[in-house]
Protein backbone atom coordinates (compact mmCIF):
# COMPACT_ATOMS: atom_id res chain seq x y z
CA UNK A 1 0.00 0.00 0.00
CA UNK A 2 2.72 2.17 0.97
CA UNK A 3 4.34 1.95 -2.16
CA UNK A 4 1.18 2.84 -4.22
CA UNK A 5 0.93 6.06 -2.09
CA UNK A 6 4.75 6.71 -3.33
CA UNK A 7 3.65 6.07 -7.33
CA UNK A 8 0.94 7.82 -6.72
CA UNK A 9 2.83 11.18 -5.12
CA UNK A 10 5.68 10.82 -8.23
CA UNK A 11 2.64 11.47 -10.47
CA UNK A 12 1.54 14.14 -9.47
CA UNK A 13 4.78 15.65 -8.49
CA UNK A 14 5.11 15.10 -11.85
CA UNK A 15 2.47 17.31 -13.17
CA UNK A 16 3.54 19.73 -10.96
CA UNK A 17 6.68 20.09 -12.64
CA UNK A 18 5.08 19.86 -15.64
CA UNK A 19 3.06 22.92 -14.61
CA UNK A 20 5.54 25.28 -13.00
CA UNK A 21 8.18 24.71 -15.18
CA UNK A 22 6.14 25.44 -18.14
CA UNK A 23 5.78 28.50 -16.23
CA UNK A 24 8.83 29.17 -15.60
CA UNK A 25 9.89 28.27 -18.97
CA UNK A 26 7.49 30.91 -20.25
CA UNK A 27 8.43 33.81 -18.02
CA UNK A 28 12.04 33.28 -18.49
CA UNK A 29 12.48 32.90 -22.16
CA UNK A 30 9.08 34.38 -23.79
CA UNK A 31 9.55 37.45 -22.20
CA UNK A 32 8.13 39.58 -24.87
CA UNK A 33 4.90 37.44 -25.20
CA UNK A 34 4.36 37.35 -21.16
CA UNK A 35 5.68 41.20 -20.75
CA UNK A 36 2.46 42.96 -20.69
CA UNK A 37 0.63 39.58 -18.54
CA UNK A 38 3.44 40.32 -15.91
CA UNK A 39 4.11 43.50 -16.34
CA UNK A 40 7.84 43.92 -16.40
CA UNK A 41 9.91 45.52 -19.18
CA UNK A 42 13.51 44.33 -20.33
CA UNK A 43 14.84 41.20 -20.19
CA UNK A 44 13.58 38.68 -17.28
CA UNK A 45 17.77 38.37 -16.64
CA UNK A 46 18.28 41.74 -15.95
CA UNK A 47 19.67 42.61 -12.35
CA UNK A 48 16.29 44.41 -11.90
CA UNK A 49 13.92 42.12 -12.65
CA UNK A 50 15.54 39.19 -10.60
CA UNK A 51 15.67 41.30 -7.69
CA UNK A 52 11.89 42.06 -8.30
CA UNK A 53 10.84 38.05 -8.63
CA UNK A 54 13.58 37.45 -5.71
CA UNK A 55 11.78 39.87 -3.61
CA UNK A 56 8.35 38.24 -5.17
CA UNK A 57 6.71 35.51 -2.04
CA UNK A 58 4.77 34.11 -5.12
CA UNK A 59 7.85 33.29 -7.20
CA UNK A 60 9.76 31.98 -4.08
CA UNK A 61 7.18 29.58 -2.82
CA UNK A 62 6.56 28.03 -6.74
CA UNK A 63 10.65 27.85 -6.48
CA UNK A 64 10.76 25.97 -3.21
CA UNK A 65 7.77 23.75 -4.56
CA UNK A 66 9.36 23.31 -7.91
CA UNK A 67 12.49 22.16 -5.89
CA UNK A 68 10.30 19.72 -4.16
CA UNK A 69 8.90 17.91 -6.50
CA UNK A 70 11.70 17.58 -8.51
CA UNK A 71 13.90 16.53 -5.58
CA UNK A 72 11.12 13.95 -4.47
CA UNK A 73 9.97 12.83 -8.39
CA UNK A 74 14.18 12.38 -9.09
CA UNK A 75 15.14 10.67 -5.93
CA UNK A 76 12.13 8.04 -5.97
CA UNK A 77 12.88 7.02 -9.54
CA UNK A 78 16.47 6.86 -8.90
CA UNK A 79 16.01 4.67 -5.58
CA UNK A 80 13.35 2.85 -8.43
CA UNK A 81 15.90 1.87 -10.45
CA UNK A 82 18.44 1.17 -8.05
CA UNK A 83 15.89 -1.16 -6.31
CA UNK A 84 15.58 -3.37 -9.40
CA UNK A 85 19.53 -3.70 -8.81
CA UNK A 86 19.91 -4.40 -5.51
CA UNK A 87 16.73 -6.43 -4.35
CA UNK A 88 17.45 -7.46 -0.80
CA UNK A 89 15.47 -5.95 2.01
CA UNK A 90 18.69 -4.47 3.84
CA UNK A 91 19.78 -3.16 0.37
CA UNK A 92 15.93 -1.68 0.19
CA UNK A 93 16.58 -0.34 3.53
CA UNK A 94 20.15 1.65 2.89
CA UNK A 95 18.82 2.70 -0.65
CA UNK A 96 15.92 4.21 0.74
CA UNK A 97 17.33 6.08 3.84
CA UNK A 98 20.68 7.39 1.62
CA UNK A 99 17.75 9.02 -1.20
CA UNK A 100 15.99 10.55 1.69
CA UNK A 101 18.86 11.98 3.57
CA UNK A 102 20.70 13.37 0.35
CA UNK A 103 16.88 14.54 -0.42
CA UNK A 104 16.11 16.62 2.02
CA UNK A 105 19.61 17.48 2.50
CA UNK A 106 19.10 19.29 -1.03
CA UNK A 107 16.35 20.34 -0.54
CA UNK A 108 16.58 22.11 3.19
CA UNK A 109 19.82 23.58 1.48
CA UNK A 110 17.53 24.90 -2.06
CA UNK A 111 15.11 26.06 0.59
CA UNK A 112 17.19 28.23 2.65
CA UNK A 113 18.86 30.04 -0.49
CA UNK A 114 15.20 30.52 -2.16
CA UNK A 115 14.23 32.30 0.97
CA UNK A 116 16.87 34.15 2.29
CA UNK A 117 18.00 35.55 -0.96
CA UNK A 118 16.15 39.01 -1.42
CA UNK A 119 16.48 42.55 -2.42
CA UNK A 120 18.03 43.03 1.36
CA UNK A 121 19.82 40.44 1.19
CA UNK A 122 22.79 41.56 -1.57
Amino acid sequence: MRETIYWLLNIVCAVVILVLLGLHMGIMHLDGVLAALLNTSGHPLAWENMLERAGSGFFKSTYVLLLATALFHGFYGLRTMLLEYWSSPRAEHIVTVMCWAAGLTLFFTGAYVTISFGPGAV
